[in-house]
């Protein structure tokens, strides 16, 4: 029988080529496709239009050219941990830039953010190097969450700068927060270009609107076009499956965990008596569930998925002890 292969983080993904369904309604932010349209050699054309479109760049102001870069960043010591980018792109002045998903709400993505910026700034610097070597670093994240509640804009852009005369400090740090479900837009015809690629990606936006957006736009609808081809690809759509399946084993084990802090919560209310026990039993039992335990496995599942690890997710899932084990070695209990 013919078999689909492919590798997703150095782990072979082998699925009957007649097991493996149609894409019917497909997820532009599975990981598997988003690294296919925008992380591959083929469409480089298309990876820097969308670079170009988010920064906002045109003109003489616009990259010219973009080149992939090596997505492994170098843990800081022997017995370190892996991390693996989305998209790692140097363009032609040196700049180098950073695209990141992350659909599973994550209470450190600034942090996070914060510390790949960091990795990537800092690994080419050589011994014998300078500092005046050392080249820009652009973050954008694609976040399929609200990080930032208190904010209307879907778009944040951030630098550092002078607290009292806001003069930017060096344009070395720029990292982009762009939240895909804030955006709601009811005349699609009247989207600037940026908007046009957040619309593409966020679930708020049908096919229909899509396609009237490739109508007037050629990088959306050659993005488009590449949906039928990757459609068609076995070993894209073997990988792009299995990764759907663990995102939905993730969620499953994060609502659990969720639900057992309520109904812990809801027992210590219970037990102690208090007037407002059922209430405030629920509320801790919300925060225990949000933060120590969603919040907690969320993240090590995150990080045993960049890591290429993913075989120990059900080994995560269904043996506590060994959850207890891996929360406590990466210091997340």
């Amino acid at each position: 029988m013919q078999q689909a292969n492919d590798k997703i983080n150095g782990e072979v993904i082998t699925m009957p080529t007649s097991d493996i369904p149609d894409i019917i309604h497909l997820n532009r932010l599975n990981d598997v496709f988003f690294k296919a349209l925008l992380g591959s050699e083929e469409r480089k054309t298309l990876t820097l239009n969308f670079i170009n479109a988010i920064l906002n760049r045109e003109g003489s102001n616009a990259f010219t050219s973009v080149t992939f870069s090596d997505k492994e960043i170098v843990p800081p010591q022997i017995d370190g941990k892996r991390s693996f980018l989305d998209v790692l792109v140097e363009m032609g002045d040196g700049t180098r830039v950073h695209v990141e998903v992350q659909v599973l709400l994550d209470e450190y993505m600034v942090n996070r953010s914060l510390y790949y910026w960091g990795r990537i700034y800092s690994r080419e610097l050589e011994k014998g190097d300078l500092y005046a070597d050392l080249r820009p670093v652009i973050t954008i994240n694609l976040l399929d969450f609200n990080q930032f509640p208190q904010y209307q804009t879907y778009a944040n852009t951030y630098h550092i700068m002078n607290d009292d005369t806001h003069d930017i400090l060096t344009n070395h740090l720029e990292m982009h927060f762009i939240e895909l479900k804030k955006i709601h837009i009811s005349d699609i015809k009247k989207l600037k270009r940026s908007e046009r690629w957040i619309a593409y990606f966020s679930p708020n936006f049908s096919d229909q609107e899509r396609r009237a957006l490739a109508m007037s736009d050629t990088a959306i609808k050659e993005a488009m076009d590449y949906e039928k081809q990757f459609a068609t690809n076995n070993k894209l759509k073997s990988a792009y499956w299995e990764h759907e399946r663990t995102m939905r084993d993730i969620a499953s084990a994060l609502y659990s965990r969720e639900k057992a802090g309520q109904e812990r919560g809801e027992k210590i209310g219970q037990e102690r008596g208090e007037k407002i026990g059922q209430e405030r039993g629920e509320k801790i039992g919300q925060e225990r569930g949000d933060k120590t335990g969603r919040q907690a496995l969320s993240t090590l599942l995150q990080k045993l998925l960049e890591e290429g690890r993913k075989e120990e997710f059900d080994r995560v899932l269904r043996d506590n002890e060994y959850q207890e084990k891996l929360l406590r070695e990466y210091h997340l209990k």
